[in-house]
């Protein structure tokens, strides 16, 4: 009988939950996942004292507690639980991950910014110890990590606090958006210039992408996205025709194209405007999008450095 692992990513749009069966060599076979939305991190970005709400907190606790009785009904000898940018962001993160620790029964880890890169990375490739060199950018509703490691040692890690929820609420893009408006966004994005021009392309092999806008442009260019673990090219044409594609259609049209992702329909623009952006700043003509991300990580590291062996 094989050893299950459960792992959750909570994220500032997402809730993200696999189940993993261990085989004897502790390679993971992803068995069960699901996708829910509560958008936690709403409303975080930009505030003086920003909190998560009663309301969000019970819409989280609600969507853990179905995740986690699921988990046992299934055998999990572990159900590891990550709480990213919306925890670390808000004034009351540390008590929300300290009431859903009591609610839950099972520890909640509010992860580091550059913990949630290696998580990712490690997620997004397999491990650390390969002679390649890649790049994993993660690009999530409230920051995007921009990540490489080489023979177990970390080579580049910088952290933005942009993602597609942040930039919606800035960019005020959740329906129809007029190109008009572009140059606006793209002085706002200009800010990062500095820390982006300090990312070399020259000593990397291939770039990786994960996180919600990723995955979502992933499936928009191949419906059996979540099924292929090697993910797929997503190019540089493909993000200019992507940015094209939403500002002539409607929310509800996004809704439609977007089947079983519509729920990122109201954020999708702003996160694929700002991989454009990252896109032309890089100077990065393709890269490769992948279904694999934080929560592959956590069941990774903690056969790696909690000592369990299935």
């Amino acid at each position: 009988m094989k050893t299950v692992i459960a792992a959750v990513d909570i994220g500032t749009n997402t809730v993200l939950y696999s189940l993993f069966a261990v085989g004897r060599t502790g390679r993971l076979k992803e068995i069960h996942f699901e996708r829910q939305t509560p958008r936690i991190g709403a409303r975080l970005a930009g505030g003086r004292c920003p909190r998560i709400t009663e309301e969000s907190y019970d819409a989280l606790r609600r969507i853990l507690n179905r995740q986690t009785a699921h988990a046992r009904a299934h055998g999990a000898a572990r159900t590891l639980i990550a709480a990213t940018n919306p925890l670390r962001l808000a004034a009351n993160g540390r008590l929300i991950g300290k009431r859903l620790q009591a609610d839950l029964g099972c520890p909640v880890e509010i992860v580091s910014p550059a913990r949630e890169g290696y998580l990712s990375f490690l997620g997004a490739t397999g491990g650390l110890t390969s002679d390649a060199s890649p790049l994993v950018i993660d690009l999530g509703g409230g920051s995007t990590e921009f990540i490489a490691y080489r023979h177990g040692r970390r080579r580049l890690f910088c952290s933005l606090p942009e993602g597609a929820v942040s930039l919606t609420e800035r960019f005020d893009s959740e329906g129809r958006v007029n190109p008009a408006d572009f140059p606006a966004y793209e002085k706002f994005l200009a800010k990062y210039d500095r820390q982006l021009a300090k990312i070399r392309l020259s000593a990397v092999d291939e770039v990786i992408l994960v996180g919600g806008t990723t995955s979502t442009l992933g499936f928009l260019k191949d419906g059996r996205f979540l099924d292929r673990p090697g993910g797929v090219i997503l190019t540089r044409v493909d993000i200019d025709c992507a940015v094209r594609l939403w500002t002539q259609t409607s929310l509800s049209d996004r809704r439609r194209l977007l089947g079983p992702e519509r729920k990122r329909a109201e954020v999708i623009f702003a996160g694929t405007f700002w991989l454009q952006y990252v896109y032309k700043a890089l100077s990065l003509g393709r890269a490769r999008a992948t279904p694999r991300g934080l929560r592959h990580g956590l069941a990774l590291d903690f056969l790696a450095h909690k000592g369990f062996r299935a």
